[in-house]
């Protein structure tokens, strides 16, 4: 976490500070902690137990006051549950817990945050985008988000960079935002209470169908696959295995 001159080949002579010692008094934040592996775990755990640092190579503790904020896309419980994550380090971390919602469950709020991100990224990028038309709103509600606000900044970022001034319109998004086919399907799908069950099945065989011809299309690449279906590729992978495919699609 922290490096001391003479370590390793090319470590800075006085060393150089890390992460957590240059969050020291204050906030570090750690993305995606779901995916750290688990001897980066144990590390972590023994930070936040200790409250203190040791520099790679050195033998003084540092000290350590600060405030960790994790994020994680996925429940740690589950991955508590599979053995990915560690349940000493999830409790340690789970004092003050928020959960967002995905977007997919927040239709109406997407306006409001989708013209934020538009705000954020007309500063960054240096471009003049005065907003989105409600055409493209529409489609951005209808539409499940399946990488979530990251995908949503990704569209807008792209579309930003493609058209630098007026208004965001249905015309300057994705093809597969605005056709949107697969998640049709998956909206019918969440009305199975109220279908027969011959018209669920139909529905399930067509989704099948649909994911079968475009791998065939993509000579089994699932990022194009993913891509062409306008869904993320964890999303692909899910329903591969809800309709058994994984074993003919490696």
């Amino acid at each position: 976490m922290v490096t001391r001159g003479g370590a390793f080949t090319g470590a800075q002579k006085g060393g150089k500070p890390g992460k957590f010692e240059l969050a020291s008094s204050g906030t570090i934040f750690l993305d995606e902690i779901g995916e750290m592996p688990l001897d980066m775990q144990v590390k972590l755990l023994r930070v936040l137990q200790e409250k203190e640092i040791e520099r790679v190579g050195g033998t003084k503790l540092l000290p350590l006051n600060t405030r960790v904020i994790a994020a994680s896309n996925k429940p740690l419980e589950e991955l508590v549950k599979e053995k990915k994550f560690r349940e000493d380090l999830f409790y340690r971390l789970n004092i003050f817990r928020i959960e967002l919602p995905p977007l997919r469950d927040i239709p109406k709020d997407i306006p409001m945050i989708a013209r934020h991100l538009v705000a954020e990224l007309n500063e960054s990028l240096g471009t003049a985008v005065k907003g989105i038309n409600d055409e493209a709103i529409r489609i951005f509600q209808k539409y499940t988000w399946p990488g979530n606000i990251r995908e949503l900044r990704n569209v807008l970022e792209r579309t930003l960079i493609i058209n630098r001034h007026g208004e965001i319109q249905k015309s300057q998004l994705p093809l597969y935002l605005v056709q949107n086919k697969l998640h049709l399907l998956d909206d019918l799908l969440q009305l199975k209470e109220d279908l027969p069950g011959k018209l669920e099945l139909l529905l399930q065989e067509a989704e099948k169908e649909i994911i079968l011809k475009t791998l065939a299309m993509t000579n089994n690449n699932k990022r194009q696959a993913a891509h062409l279906l306008g869904i993320h590729r964890s999303a692909l992978y899910q329903k591969l295995k809800k309709h058994q495919l994984e074993a003919r699609c490696l």
